[in-house]
């Protein structure tokens, strides 16, 4: 096979990396980048990885690929980096509305625990259940978002709770 031959990637190096702690170099990044990029990590080294590494871009590489939506929403609320922030929040919308394998009752319950209003708005337009977008449009507060709703899902009972939720959202208006 005339083919370009990858790198193979030296499991000794995470678990020497993992027992240093913040002694790695830039070219240490280097390598779990790799790893990362190939898959070859699973859930518990992208976790370890997404929360401890000291490189940013390792942290979002990883949040990038984590399926923990627990963990993701730590990171959303927890990491000082911007970057780490946007590829956990990316992730985030991508799994809540229905991306991988996870599990609808998991998602659901993700839903009604979020409260970040640019997720809840693309759960309530994008997700690929039903049951999804109507979880998420009594907690939007958008009444742009709701409008669109409104107009464009291909679900009249959808349809029908973004325009039970702008109601409530003028009637909260008009008793303030």
């Amino acid at each position: 096979m005339g083919g370009v031959l990858s790198p193979v990637f030296n499991w000794n190096f995470l678990r020497g990396w993992r027992r240093s702690g913040s002694q790695s170099t830039h070219e240490d990044s280097g390598q779990r980048m790799m790893a990362i990029n190939r898959g070859d990590l699973g859930q518990n080294g992208l976790r370890r990885l997404a929360i401890h590494d000291p490189a940013e871009r390792v942290r979002a590489a990883a949040a990038k690929r984590l399926l923990d939506l627990v963990l993701l929403r730590q990171i959303l609320e927890k990491e000082p980096s911007a970057d780490v922030v946007a590829a956990a929040r990316a992730r985030y919308r991508q799994l809540l509305s229905g991306g991988d394998e996870l599990v609808l009752e998991y998602r659901l319950a993700a839903v009604q625990a979020c409260n970040d209003q640019q997720i809840l708005a693309h759960v309530a337009r994008s997700a690929r259940e039903e049951v999804l977008r109507q979880a998420a449009l009594p907690l939007v507060d958008n009444r742009q978002v709701l409008a669109e709703v409104a107009q464009h899902d291909p679900s009249e009972q959808v349809r029908r709770a973004a325009d039970e939720q702008l109601a409530r959202l003028r009637a909260q208006r008009k008793t303030l």
